[in-house]
């Protein structure tokens, strides 16, 4: 069909076809949320239907499993190949399992690999003895983790006096020093602009501290589709009007992450990072969170392990440091152990040819 001006439209058939089509999309997703939400004990934005749908756009493959017997519980399962083995099973963030939970849900991983060599599985509960033996009893072996093991959280269901009381006074007293400087913090609209300058503070972090970040487009891809499905913001900074910190909050549920940030290298006196941080958690609150996870730190007990500032600047927020489970291997096939102890090094070797990380 012709318009008035005489442009070619689609017919209406086909603009109908689409619009169901994205509607039963969006209904399935929220089905799927709804699922984890209720299944899983900390249920974490890798196991939600955002995250399905930028991992979906790369090189993994991503399937919605119920792996649960006497209950549902649903998992994303992230299927990839990797080069001279075959394919490989990952089941990131999964949390909600107790030790007797184990037994019935290796039965239905084996039986449902397919042609996966092996299946991954990183749990995101606090470390348990009992839930560690009880994957060891079933044939699962220590792997290595591709997630953080370490992080600060901060609980944000309890009052804002409780949670400053929670804080060390070191993040108090520099959380005053920034609004003495008069440093704003606001929430900022993901425009082309300030997609720009939130690279540019990452970029600058990267080149400061010498830890590792995603590329440009995978950032920007990630940070886009939270803001979509309405579990993202990005947050600034400023101080004269220019932008000194930056920091992207992913949430699901009840929880929320510190996702990704970066800050310039003047004026660190102006503790701009500190009062970001500090009204994050100020709206992730007044929002309901409950949850807020500053990310990864290094192990306390390992002071010559990288990322000390790191472990200082969170750990002010909090008293403790979670621990999380160690990652356990399934494997199906001999080659399996083989990737197990050469996993390393089969990381290390694409990140020197492709600058990217497997993961």
């Amino acid at each position: 069909m012709v318009t008035e001006g005489g442009a070619a439209s689609a017919p209406a058939t086909a603009v109908d076809g689409g619009r169901v089509q994205a509607a039963q999309s969006q209904q399935m997703a929220v089905a799927w949320d709804d699922r984890v939400l209720g299944a899983h004990s900390t249920p974490h934005f890798m196991q939600s239907s955002t995250w399905e749908a930028v991992r979906s756009s790369g090189p993994w493959h991503v399937s919605r499993r119920g792996l649960g017997t006497d209950r549902d519980f649903p998992v994303l399962v992230f299927e990839r190949l990797a080069e001279g083995f075959g394919l490989f099973q990952h089941l990131p963030r999964v949390s909600g399992l107790a030790p007797a939970d184990v037994a019935p849900l290796t039965e239905r991983i084996r039986a449902e690999r397919g042609t996966a060599f092996a299946t991954k599985i990183e749990v995101h509960q606090p470390r348990d003895g009992a839930l560690e033996a009880a994957f060891l009893e079933q044939g699962w072996q220590p792997a290595k983790a591709s997630q953080y093991r370490h992080a600060v959280i901060v609980d944000t269901s309890v009052s804002e006096e409780e949670i400053l009381a929670n804080m060390k006074k070191r993040a108090r007293a520099e959380i005053r020093v920034a609004e003495r400087h008069g440093v704003v913090v606001g929430r900022a609209e993901l425009d082309d602009a300030n997609r720009a300058r939130m690279i540019d503070l990452v970029r600058e972090t990267e080149e400061r501290s010498g830890a590792f970040f995603r590329g440009d487009g995978y950032l920007e891809t990630v940070w886009s589709a939270f803001v979509a499905d309405d579990r993202g913001q990005l947050y600034f900074a400023r101080y004269d009007g220019q932008v000194v910190a930056g920091a992207f909050i992913a949430r699901y549920g009840p929880n929320a992450w510190y996702k990704d940030g970066g800050s310039t290298r003047d004026q660190p006196q102006l503790m701009a990072s500190r009062l970001l941080q500090w009204c994050i958690i100020r709206d992730l609150a007044a929002d309901g969170i409950e949850r807020y996870d500053l990310g990864h730190v290094p192990p306390p007990g390992e002071p010559d392990a990288p990322g000390q500032g790191v472990l200082v600047f969170k750990s002010a927020f909090a008293r403790d440091v979670l621990e999380y489970m160690p990652a356990f291997q399934l494997s199906h096939e001999e080659r399996g152990e083989t990737w197990r102890r050469g996993e390393g090094a089969f990381l290390a070797a694409y990140l020197e040819r492709t600058g990217d990380y497997w993961y």
